[in-house]
């Protein structure tokens, strides 16, 4: 049985309710409120079984941001997503201060709303990809790469971390799939979903062209260059072909999602537990790893165990299920570093 994600709708418009309704029919559970009020009521008393918000920004008497604020009172930390006809510059600026994950545009797009929520709350459809599908992929992420790589070249940033992110991965992958419940995992799926990893920090290039002169890092408790999750996503997005869905919707939820912990401690939206992707997750330990191993000339098991005791002291950003992938592979992982 599909255990379905439950989403509450807040807009004063019945007709935008009805459309986004319609839109997640199917795929998530939904509640809906008609003001500000009525939904922060909902928010107390129901909080604890809703999987992720959709908000409208302007609403009579209580407003989006007005409930947003409410919520950061009482520290509730449920993904948001702010409906709007426009995200204005002040919009974006005053969301990121209060951990909204993303901005979704009126009039709605049924594909881009789905997308934005599977990615957030790791949902994940077993996909069939044909022979079309992966060779328009492949070229969408080595075109991609070919960008990407000169950036960090102008930026003077190894490109060897992402390759070697994409090894780990692809071991982690192979591990993972030998579980009967990720049967559906096939040679391409990993071999895509290893490639998105290479990604994961992307946004950064639109950050490196400054603050915002109204920026307040210490209010909004995450400084403009980490909003680079959700402007990777966006970049990824920017390719609309139905035969690289699966690419980009796996490699958006990487970009907004692996700096996010298990623990909810994480940004940009404090996304915990369920509600992170295996593959957010493995980029983020792989990341970490990496960091901390590819220092060594050697790399043998000594050196392994001691990174991953390193690792083990925090297990707050992953789950316990995830970190065994990575113990369990170390003769895979000490191999790739040597071969």
């Amino acid at each position: 049985m599909k255990d379905y994600k439950k989403i509450l709708i807040v807009d004063d418009s019945e007709i935008d309710r009805e459309i986004l309704k319609g839109i997640l029919e199917g795929e998530f559970l939904t509640a809906e409120a008609s003001n500000g009020y009525a939904a922060f009521e909902m928010i107390l008393k129901q909080g604890e079984y809703l999987d992720a918000i959709m908000l409208d920004v302007s609403m009579p008497v209580l407003d989006g941001f007005s409930v947003l604020q409410l919520m950061h009172s009482k520290n509730i930390n449920i993904p948001v997503f702010m409906i709007t006809a426009e995200a204005t510059k002040e919009n974006i600026e005053k969301a990121a201060m209060l951990n909204v994950s993303e901005f979704i545009r009126k009039p709605f797009d049924r594909e881009d709303v789905l997308t934005r929520l599977k990615a957030k709350l790791g949902v994940f459809e077993d996909a069939v990809l044909g022979i079309e599908d992966i060779e328009e992929t492949n070229r969408y992420i080595a075109n991609l790469m070919n960008v990407y790589d000169k950036f960090l070249a102008n930026t003077k940033e190894d490109n060897k971390h992402y390759k070697r992110m994409v090894g780990l991965m692809r071991i982690l992958l192979n591990r993972y799939s030998a579980n009967t419940f990720a049967s559906n995992l096939d040679k391409e799926k990993i071999e895509i979903v290893s490639q998105s990893a290479y990604f994961c920090n992307i946004g950064h290039m639109l950050t490196v062209r400054g603050r915002s002169a109204n920026w307040d890092e210490e209010e909004a408790g995450v400084s403009l260059a980490d909003s680079h999750t959700t402007l990777g996503a966006e970049i990824i997005r920017i390719n609309p072909s139905k035969h690289c869905t699966y690419f980009v919707h796996i490699c958006s939820d990487i970009c907004t999602n692996h700096h996010e912990r298990y623990d909810g401690a994480g940004y940009p939206g404090r996304t915990s537990g369920g509600n992170l992707s295996v593959y957010a997750q493995m980029c983020s330990l792989v990341e970490r790893f990496d960091i901390l191993y590819s220092k060594y000339r050697e790399h043998n098991d000594l050196q392994f165990d001691f990174v991953v005791s390193e690792l083990a002291q925090d297990r707050g950003y992953v789950s316990k299920d995830i970190f065994t992938l990575l113990t369990d592979s170390k003769f895979n992982v000490t191999s790739y570093y040597n071969a």
